[in-house]
């Protein structure tokens, strides 16, 4: 028996590092805190019960069997803050930059499920590349069942989003449909695609920052007055 918890609390300390030391020191280089760092910092001290630390994915193409890391680049739970109860989801950068999988969509959608049983507000603190692309199509169809309950929880329980670095695909495509996303500035883009491919489809050179940073005016969040003033 004690092996036994040995192994678990050995496994749990790795799922706690995430992609590592030197992945872990190339993210606070960047200015930006790691996943877990973010949770603890949101949430009430003390509160966070974690959900699925241990999962990993099921993927065997491109060598990935090689390459399973607990929790999958993405920490998620529940947790209060100021006292109520929230569920949240942080996308760890240093895995696989944060990119989505068939499990680590598995995940965010049963925080989702969770929160809308018990009427609860639902938070993301995304930092992904996207989809993961050694998965195809298994990670396209995780970022549908996310969608779908995204459209589900609306009207129903508040989801809010924060973009906490480059987001690009479908990891902005959630959060897009979510009722606030609020952005860093200087270090979190919202876009389909990035400044590459664009200038590679359309020739045309454009930054990070301009195709969707904060300051991009479609992102800004602007009042209407009844006699048209702003």
């Amino acid at each position: 028996m004690q092996k036994k918890l040995q192994l678990l609390e050995d496994k749990l300390a790795k799922a706690q590092l995430g992609g590592g030391e030197k992945r872990i020191a190339t993210q606070h280089g960047k200015g930006k805190l790691t996943a877990r760092e973010r949770v603890h910092f949101f949430l009430d001290p003390g509160s966070f019960e974690e959900i699925g630390a241990l999962v990993m994915h099921r993927s065997s193409d491109f060598g990935m069997e090689k390459q399973r890391i607990p929790g999958d680049g993405v920490v998620t739970g529940y947790g209060t803050v100021n006292g109520r109860l929230v569920y949240v989801y942080a996308q760890d950068f240093t895995v696989f930059g944060g990119s989505l999988s068939e499990t680590h969509a598995e995940k965010i959608c049963k925080i989702m499920d969770l929160g809308m049983e018990n009427g609860a507000p639902v938070i993301g603190l995304n930092d992904s590349g996207g989809a993961r692309i050694q998965e195809g199509v298994k990670s396209l169809g995780g970022y549908a069942d996310i969608f779908y309950r995204n459209v589900m929880a609306s009207g129903v329980i508040p989801q809010i989003s924060a973009i906490m670095g480059p987001c690009a695909g479908g990891a902005v495509y959630s959060p897009a449909m979510t009722d606030f996303s609020i952005m860093v500035e200087q270090s979190s883009y919202m876009f389909v695609t990035g400044p590459n491919v664009v200038k590679t489809v359309t020739n045309e050179e454009v930054t990070a920052e301009e195709l969707g940073g904060c300051d991009d005016p479609r992102h800004q969040i602007r009042s209407y007055s009844p006699h048209g003033s702003q």
